[in-house]
C-alpha cells in the first residue's frame, strides 16, 4: 500500500512539474537583437530567469505547431516547454496563476556560465554550465511531507487512498512551500552542449530535453534522492504498511 501511494505521489508531482513547464507571462519582450551566438544564449537564459517567454520563444525553436479544428480555426498551440502557460487565454484563472507562480519559483535561482562557443557557417554549439535548485531534493522533501500526513491520518483503505491523491493534486501550494524552504546549498549544476542555428536574420537555440532538464533543476525525472531523504521515505513507508496491517486485522475481527 505504501509503495503504491509513493508511486501515485510521483505521478502527481510529475504532472505539477509539467504544468510548470508550460506558460506565457506578463513580462515584456526583450528588444536587444542577438547579433552573436553568445548574445542569443544570454538572451535565452535571461528570459528564462525572468520568465519572459516572448523573448524565449523568439530566440529558440520552442514553438512546434498550431492545432486547428476541422474548419481551420486555431484551437491551441504546442510548445516544447511552458506549454500550458503559453496557451492563448484572455482570462488568467487560478490554475494558470499557480502554474506561473511555480514556474517563477523554479526559475528565480537560475544561474549560468557560457564556457565555449563553436561556430560553423549557420550552425553553432554552445557549452554552458547551468545551476538551479535541485528539484530532486524538493520532490523528495515533498514526498516525505505527504507520507507523514498519510501515516498520521489513520485512514488506510482505498477510499482514503483516493482522497489522499485528490488532495495532493490540488496541493501545489504545498510544493511551493517546500521550494521556499530550500537553501542555497540545495542546488544542482549541469553541463550541457546546446545547438544553435541561424534563422530569419538571428541566432536561435534548440530547446532539447537535455537543456530543459538543466534549467529546470537537473534531476526532474529522478527517483533517487539524498540518502537522508531516502531513509526517511523508507521509514514512513514501513510505518504506513504497519498501520495498514493493523487496520486489516481490526477489519477481520469485526467480520
Amino acid at each position: 500500500m505504501a509503495k503504491k501511494k509513493t508511486f501515485l505521489i510521483l505521478l502527481i508531482i510529475e504532472s505539477i512539474l509539467l504544468c510548470a513547464c508550460s506558460g506565457k507571462t506578463p513580462a515584456e519582450s526583450g528588444t536587444v537583437e542577438s547579433g552573436t551566438v553568445e548574445n542569443a544564449a544570454e538572451l535565452v537564459m535571461s528570459s528564462l530567469k525572468t520568465l519572459d517567454l516572448d523573448t524565449f520563444n523568439r530566440y529558440t525553436d520552442n514553438y512546434i505547431c498550431t492545432h486547428r479544428n476541422w474548419i481551420g480555426i486555431p484551437t491551441s498551440k504546442e510548445y516544447r516547454v511552458f506549454n500550458e502557460l503559453l496557451q492563448p487565454s484572455f482570462v488568467k484563472n487560478k490554475d494558470y496563476r499557480r502554474n506561473y507562480q511555480l514556474s517563477q519559483k523554479i526559475m528565480q535561482n537560475l544561474s549560468w556560465e557560457i564556457d565555449d562557443v563553436r561556430k560553423s557557417d549557420k550552425k553553432a554549439e554552445i557549452d554552458i554550465t547551468v545551476t538551479n535548485l535541485d528539484l530532486s531534493v524538493a520532490t523528495g522533501n515533498y514526498i516525505v511531507s505527504i507520507l507523514e500526513n498519510m501515516s498520521q491520518s489513520g485512514g488506510l483503505g482505498i477510499v482514503s487512498l483516493i482522497k489522499d491523491m485528490l488532495d495532493l493534486g490540488r496541493d501545489m501550494d504545498g510544493f511551493l512551500s517546500v521550494i521556499d524552504s530550500m537553501d542555497s546549498g540545495d542546488t544542482c549544476t549541469t553541463s550541457v552542449t546546446l545547438s544553435a542555428f541561424w534563422d530569419d536574420g538571428m541566432w536561435k537555440l534548440h530547446v532539447s530535453d537535455e537543456f530543459i532538464n538543466a534549467f529546470m533543476g537537473g534531476n526532474i525525472d529522478s527517483d533517487e534522492y539524498p540518502e537522508e531523504i531516502m531513509q526517511k521515505i523508507s521509514e514512513l513507508e514501513r510505518e504506513i504498511e504497519n498501520n495498514a496491517e493493523k487496520w486489516e486485522e481490526k477489519w477481520e475481527e469485526k467480520f
